[in-house]
């Protein structure tokens, strides 16, 4: 944990990055919290000695561990509205302990939970902010509020919340004034806030510190993230000695399942980033074992939003990867000669605007997205949008997706912190090798009414083939009858554990059980890898007898596992 935590501290310094907000050490007190993947374990004393390491790691290359979520952050959705109620001693037994044994590495800053507890907001507490934190544990950092985690102004900084985030400050500014001046905020209190903030400058100014040109994608770190990813392996039953594979007895393998090509390398929400590259388990066993040997099906679905597009995407009037991405300050398909006012480029089909200040940008504002995508092979494709604010799909000239004028009735969580409008799908024939222009026109305006400046815009573009599931099912399982060893790869992904939704279930997603349980009937020496962040069911477990749970692997996660 100390070499992870350096790895990140060097990373951050690399970005010009002075605080990480991690490490998450909340107690996973329910098998469906939404974000349970980001903390380390259900064992507080396990949770806290785990932080310990990290942090020191990291703050050794004097990046600040902002060790959160302090405290009792039991779910997800509607964090704000939780209201956790418990005796003292659960309260210092159970969801403070971790964060009493990190204090041994002297975090520089803490971060308040959403929630209440017992009543009262925690970024409003004296009792968590003052007397524990700061008298008894003798604290003498920063203390943050989550991410619009603050609900007050005299009473959060009174209780000892020394910043508001994000900025621009909704609690703080002309209100903090008006308090000073009115006195419900003492000038000492003030004093000490900016005395802590200073402090925790102070910490992590480093002029001679690493920066954005110096590598990132090492060897070392490769070797690291890849060890760190396969020692989080862990074999269940081996009950036929399958394990490992004996490449010289083995003709044949079969590879099943979506997470073979898409796997799961981490949950959803702020604490998901783009990595260097992905390692996929399909590439890395056919790397190991060869291609002649291998044989692939998707299986059933897997994900509970059309997958991202992840390849043959290509900027318009060039050859390198990607979509640009162009802002204006008027609509663009009824302004011609409106100017775009900022551009760029991205990889990823999913984009969300939040916390971008662009200055040439006004509040409200069009964004045109344009790619060029050509499908790996002849087929009825899937093309899913979904949005924040408004937006059309147009490809090849016609539009075949309007979320402009309507959207779909939400009727369950959807993604980037459940922000973006159910899916609107088109089912399209497209042909190998062709090219389809693809542009989106999306505004951030909105319908709905809103106080302030206009929300941030987000839209997301999935794409797959289409394929009967029954079909697939049937045609894994005799793929799975006439290869040595089928292999399932199955589980959760980030579209099931992510920030602001909590699972429902511990079932894993639509027919993926079925799959399993079929498969290891037709073949005895059927392999079961499972990928998740947190616990799910197995009604299968006793027709499996070997399985292997890898957890989110990151971007060596194909190597662990292959």
């Amino acid at each position: 944990m100390h070499r992870i935590g350096s790895l990140l501290g060097d990373e951050g310094r690399r970005k010009e990055v002075h605080v990480a907000l991690a490490p998450t050490v909340c107690i996973q007190r329910s098998p469906l919290i939404g974000r349970g993947f980001e903390s380390f374990a259900e064992d507080p004393v396990l949770s806290g000695t785990l932080a310990l390491h990290y942090i020191n790691g990291l703050q050794e290359r004097q990046v600040a561990a902002c060790i959160k979520h302090y405290a009792a952050h039991d779910q997800s959705s509607m964090a704000t509205e939780d209201d956790v109620h418990m005796t003292e001693r659960t309260l210092r037994e159970i969801h403070l302990m971790p964060f009493q044994i990190a204090m041994k590495s002297q975090p520089w800053a803490f971060m308040a939970s959403y929630n209440r507890i017992n009543g009262l907001h925690v970024s409003e507490s004296p009792f968590m902010l003052t007397e524990i934190l700061r008298k008894e544990w003798k604290f003498d950092g920063l203390v943050m509020s989550d991410w619009w985690g603050t609900y007050s102004t005299s009473e959060a900084v009174n209780a000892g919340l020394v910043l508001e985030m994000p900025g621009p400050a909704i609690w703080r500014g002309k209100q903090l004034i008006s308090a000073v001046e009115c006195r419900k905020v003492p000038m000492k209190a003030i004093d000490t806030a900016v005395r802590n903030l200073l402090k925790l400058v102070d910490r992590t100014h480093n002029p001679t510190a690493s920066r954005e040109n110096e590598a990132g994608d090492t060897e070392e770190s490769r070797a690291l993230t890849r060890k760190v990813a396969a020692d989080a392996i862990v074999l269940l039953k081996n009950h036929r000695h399958v394990l490992p594979l004996a490449k010289k007895s083995i003709q044949t393998v079969g590879l099943i399942g979506e997470h073979f090509k898409i796997p799961a390398t981490c949950g959803g929400g702020s604490s998901e980033v783009t990595p260097f590259y992905v390692s996929t388990p399909f590439d890395a066993i056919v790397e190991a074992l060869g291609a002649d040997r291998i044989r692939y099906h998707d299986g059933c679905y897997s994900r509970r939003w059309t997958p991202l597009i992840t390849s043959g995407l290509t900027i318009p009037n060039s050859s390198e990867p990607g979509l640009l991405l162009e802002w204006f300050g008027e609509d663009p398909t009824k302004v011609n000669s409106t100017p775009c006012v900022h551009s760029t480029t991205t990889l990823s089909t999913s984009m969300y605007f939040s916390q971008m200040i662009l200055e040439s940008v006004p509040d409200t504002h069009f964004i045109r997205i344009k790619t060029v995508f050509i499908p790996e092979e002849t087929c009825k494709y899937r093309f899913a949008l979904s949005v924040c604010g408004k937006a059309k799909l147009i490809i090849n000239g016609r539009e075949v997706v309007d979320l402009w004028t309507d959207h779909p009735q939400k009727t369950t969580d959807t993604p980037c912190f459940n922000k973006l409008s159910m899916e609107r799908l088109i089912d399209l024939d497209l042909e190998f090798g062709q090219k389809y222009d693809i542009v989106i026109i999306m505004t951030n305006e909105t319908d709905k009414a809103h106080i302030g400046p206009t929300p941030p815009g987000g839209v997301r573009l999935g794409g797959q083939k289409i394929r009967d599931e029954d079909e697939a099912i049937s045609e894994a399982v005799e793929l799975a009858r006439n290869v040595d060893i089928p292999i399932v790869l199955a589980g959760l992904s980030s579209d099931y554990e992510y920030e602001a939704s909590d699972r429902a279930s511990l079932k894993l997603p639509g027919r993926m059980n079925e799959m399993i349980q079929r498969v290891a009937e037709a073949n005895p020496k059927t392999v079961v890898i499972t990928q998740a962040g947190m616990p799910f069911e197995m009604p299968w477990i006793e027709a499996t007898d070997t399985l292997v749970h890898a957890s989110l692997g990151g971007q060596e996660t194909g190597h662990a596992i292959g």
